[in-house]
Protein backbone atom coordinates (compact mmCIF):
# COMPACT_ATOMS: atom_id res chain seq x y z
CA UNK A 1 0.00 0.00 0.00
CA UNK A 2 1.11 3.23 -0.98
CA UNK A 3 2.49 6.00 1.94
CA UNK A 4 0.78 8.45 0.90
CA UNK A 5 -2.37 6.39 0.76
CA UNK A 6 -2.13 5.23 4.06
CA UNK A 7 -1.30 8.95 5.50
CA UNK A 8 -4.71 10.21 3.75
CA UNK A 9 -6.50 7.38 5.52
CA UNK A 10 -5.06 7.86 8.68
CA UNK A 11 -5.56 11.85 8.57
CA UNK A 12 -9.49 10.60 7.72
CA UNK A 13 -9.07 8.52 10.84
CA UNK A 14 -8.39 10.95 12.94
CA UNK A 15 -10.84 13.63 12.04
CA UNK A 16 -13.42 11.64 12.06
CA UNK A 17 -13.01 11.72 16.08
CA UNK A 18 -12.57 15.10 15.93
CA UNK A 19 -11.75 17.96 13.96
CA UNK A 20 -8.45 19.31 14.51
CA UNK A 21 -5.51 22.13 13.48
CA UNK A 22 -2.94 21.08 11.12
CA UNK A 23 -0.56 21.42 13.63
CA UNK A 24 -2.58 19.23 16.33
CA UNK A 25 -3.23 16.49 13.37
CA UNK A 26 0.39 16.40 12.65
CA UNK A 27 1.33 16.10 16.05
CA UNK A 28 -1.20 13.32 16.57
CA UNK A 29 -0.50 11.58 13.28
CA UNK A 30 3.50 11.35 14.22
CA UNK A 31 2.45 10.53 17.52
CA UNK A 32 0.32 7.44 16.90
CA UNK A 33 2.13 6.15 13.76
CA UNK A 34 5.01 4.75 13.02
CA UNK A 35 5.45 6.44 9.59
CA UNK A 36 8.68 8.95 9.20
CA UNK A 37 6.22 12.29 7.80
CA UNK A 38 7.81 15.41 6.02
CA UNK A 39 5.62 18.35 5.86
CA UNK A 40 5.67 17.98 2.43
CA UNK A 41 4.16 14.61 2.55
CA UNK A 42 1.66 15.59 5.10
CA UNK A 43 0.71 19.18 2.91
CA UNK A 44 0.05 16.86 -0.19
CA UNK A 45 -2.32 14.42 1.32
CA UNK A 46 -4.18 17.31 2.97
CA UNK A 47 -4.26 19.31 -0.40
CA UNK A 48 -5.34 16.20 -2.18
CA UNK A 49 -8.25 15.62 0.13
CA UNK A 50 -9.48 19.24 0.13
CA UNK A 51 -9.41 18.88 -3.56
CA UNK A 52 -11.72 15.71 -3.62
CA UNK A 53 -14.36 17.04 -1.12
CA UNK A 54 -13.38 15.01 1.81
CA UNK A 55 -12.30 17.52 4.22
CA UNK A 56 -12.77 20.76 4.80
CA UNK A 57 -11.22 24.54 6.38
CA UNK A 58 -13.95 25.15 9.22
CA UNK A 59 -11.59 27.65 11.46
CA UNK A 60 -8.46 29.18 12.64
CA UNK A 61 -6.73 28.42 15.98
CA UNK A 62 -5.07 31.70 17.34
CA UNK A 63 -3.62 29.61 20.12
CA UNK A 64 -0.59 29.03 17.77
CA UNK A 65 0.66 32.36 18.28
CA UNK A 66 0.44 32.36 21.89
CA UNK A 67 0.99 35.71 23.37
CA UNK A 68 1.72 37.71 20.01
CA UNK A 69 -0.89 40.44 20.30
CA UNK A 70 0.16 41.80 16.90
CA UNK A 71 -0.69 39.28 14.38
CA UNK A 72 1.16 40.20 10.89
CA UNK A 73 1.33 36.91 9.55
CA UNK A 74 -1.26 33.68 8.65
CA UNK A 75 0.52 30.24 9.95
CA UNK A 76 -1.28 27.13 8.15
CA UNK A 77 -0.96 25.52 11.45
CA UNK A 78 -3.90 26.96 12.65
CA UNK A 79 -6.11 26.02 10.19
CA UNK A 80 -8.43 23.55 11.83
CA UNK A 81 -9.61 21.10 9.15
CA UNK A 82 -13.12 18.75 9.18
CA UNK A 83 -13.78 15.63 7.86
CA UNK A 84 -16.98 16.16 5.07
CA UNK A 85 -19.10 13.32 5.99
CA UNK A 86 -21.77 12.65 3.45
CA UNK A 87 -23.62 9.82 4.78
CA UNK A 88 -27.57 10.63 5.20
CA UNK A 89 -28.17 10.61 8.39
CA UNK A 90 -24.62 13.33 8.83
CA UNK A 91 -26.84 15.35 6.15
CA UNK A 92 -30.10 15.39 7.71
CA UNK A 93 -28.24 15.98 11.29
CA UNK A 94 -26.59 19.30 9.46
CA UNK A 95 -29.94 20.53 7.97
CA UNK A 96 -31.54 19.59 11.69
CA UNK A 97 -28.89 22.51 13.21
CA UNK A 98 -29.81 25.26 10.54
CA UNK A 99 -32.98 25.20 12.94
CA UNK A 100 -31.43 25.43 16.18
CA UNK A 101 -30.68 28.61 18.03
CA UNK A 102 -27.28 28.44 18.40
CA UNK A 103 -25.43 30.55 16.32
CA UNK A 104 -22.52 28.68 16.13
CA UNK A 105 -24.16 25.45 15.65
CA UNK A 106 -25.94 27.12 12.48
CA UNK A 107 -22.41 28.85 11.32
CA UNK A 108 -20.92 25.53 11.05
CA UNK A 109 -23.90 23.00 9.60
CA UNK A 110 -24.34 25.71 6.89
CA UNK A 111 -20.28 26.02 6.18
CA UNK A 112 -20.22 22.11 6.02
CA UNK A 113 -23.20 21.69 3.68
CA UNK A 114 -22.44 24.71 1.54
CA UNK A 115 -19.34 22.39 0.72
CA UNK A 116 -21.19 19.58 0.13
CA UNK A 117 -23.70 21.15 -1.97
CA UNK A 118 -20.96 22.04 -4.18
CA UNK A 119 -19.17 19.26 -4.42
CA UNK A 120 -22.65 17.41 -5.66
CA UNK A 121 -22.98 20.07 -8.33
CA UNK A 122 -19.74 20.13 -9.34
CA UNK A 123 -20.17 16.32 -9.92
CA UNK A 124 -23.32 16.32 -11.68
CA UNK A 125 -22.05 19.29 -13.88
CA UNK A 126 -18.97 16.64 -14.53
CA UNK A 127 -21.13 14.02 -15.05
CA UNK A 128 -23.05 16.22 -17.50
CA UNK A 129 -26.18 15.77 -16.09
CA UNK A 130 -26.93 19.17 -14.66
CA UNK A 131 -25.05 21.44 -16.59
CA UNK A 132 -27.56 23.23 -18.30
CA UNK A 133 -30.13 23.60 -15.50
CA UNK A 134 -26.80 24.74 -13.54
CA UNK A 135 -25.99 27.08 -15.94
CA UNK A 136 -29.07 27.93 -16.31
CA UNK A 137 -30.34 28.63 -12.92
CA UNK A 138 -27.04 30.64 -11.47
CA UNK A 139 -27.32 33.01 -14.69
CA UNK A 140 -24.18 34.56 -12.81
CA UNK A 141 -25.07 34.15 -9.04
CA UNK A 142 -22.70 31.72 -7.33
CA UNK A 143 -23.42 28.29 -6.50
CA UNK A 144 -24.11 29.03 -2.52
CA UNK A 145 -26.60 31.48 -3.45
CA UNK A 146 -28.57 28.56 -5.44
CA UNK A 147 -28.65 26.65 -2.29
CA UNK A 148 -29.44 29.38 -0.40
CA UNK A 149 -32.55 29.76 -2.14
CA UNK A 150 -33.19 26.09 -1.60
CA UNK A 151 -33.00 26.11 1.92
CA UNK A 152 -35.36 29.62 1.86
CA UNK A 153 -37.89 27.59 -0.19
CA UNK A 154 -38.02 24.64 1.95
CA UNK A 155 -38.49 27.15 4.83
CA UNK A 156 -41.22 28.80 3.57
CA UNK A 157 -42.99 25.46 3.18
CA UNK A 158 -45.56 24.15 6.18
CA UNK A 159 -44.05 22.10 8.39
CA UNK A 160 -44.89 18.39 6.96
CA UNK A 161 -43.57 19.36 3.64
CA UNK A 162 -40.44 20.97 5.45
CA UNK A 163 -39.82 17.35 6.71
CA UNK A 164 -39.89 15.76 3.42
CA UNK A 165 -38.05 18.08 1.69
CA UNK A 166 -35.77 18.21 4.07
CA UNK A 167 -35.54 14.19 3.88
CA UNK A 168 -35.23 14.32 -0.25
CA UNK A 169 -32.30 17.18 0.30
CA UNK A 170 -30.06 14.63 2.49
CA UNK A 171 -30.98 12.08 0.43
CA UNK A 172 -30.09 14.05 -2.86
CA UNK A 173 -26.75 15.08 -1.09
CA UNK A 174 -25.36 11.98 0.22
CA UNK A 175 -23.18 9.20 -1.06
CA UNK A 176 -26.14 6.78 -1.42
CA UNK A 177 -26.81 6.15 -5.31
CA UNK A 178 -30.60 7.03 -5.92
CA UNK A 179 -32.73 7.40 -8.47
CA UNK A 180 -34.25 10.28 -7.19
CA UNK A 181 -33.26 13.59 -9.26
CA UNK A 182 -34.48 16.12 -6.04
CA UNK A 183 -31.73 18.31 -7.07
CA UNK A 184 -32.46 18.31 -10.77
CA UNK A 185 -36.29 18.82 -9.56
CA UNK A 186 -35.80 21.80 -7.01
CA UNK A 187 -33.74 23.51 -9.31
CA UNK A 188 -36.40 23.48 -12.07
CA UNK A 189 -38.88 24.75 -9.88
CA UNK A 190 -37.05 27.72 -7.95
CA UNK A 191 -36.06 28.29 -11.75
CA UNK A 192 -40.07 28.66 -12.86
CA UNK A 193 -41.30 30.19 -9.79
CA UNK A 194 -38.49 32.92 -10.60
CA UNK A 195 -40.04 33.70 -14.15
CA UNK A 196 -43.48 33.81 -12.92
CA UNK A 197 -42.20 36.65 -10.19
CA UNK A 198 -43.15 33.97 -6.82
Amino acid sequence: MPRNYRLKELILQVLDKKELSKKELLEYIKKNSKMNISDKTFNESLMTLLKEGKLCMIGYDFSIYQDVKRIQSIRPDGIIFSLVKTDFFEIESLLKKLDTGNEEEVKNASYKLRRIFRNRILEKQEEGTLKEEIDTLLGGESVDAVFNKIIFYIDSQPEKQKRILKTKLAWSLSDVESEDNFLEDILKYIKAQEVVGL
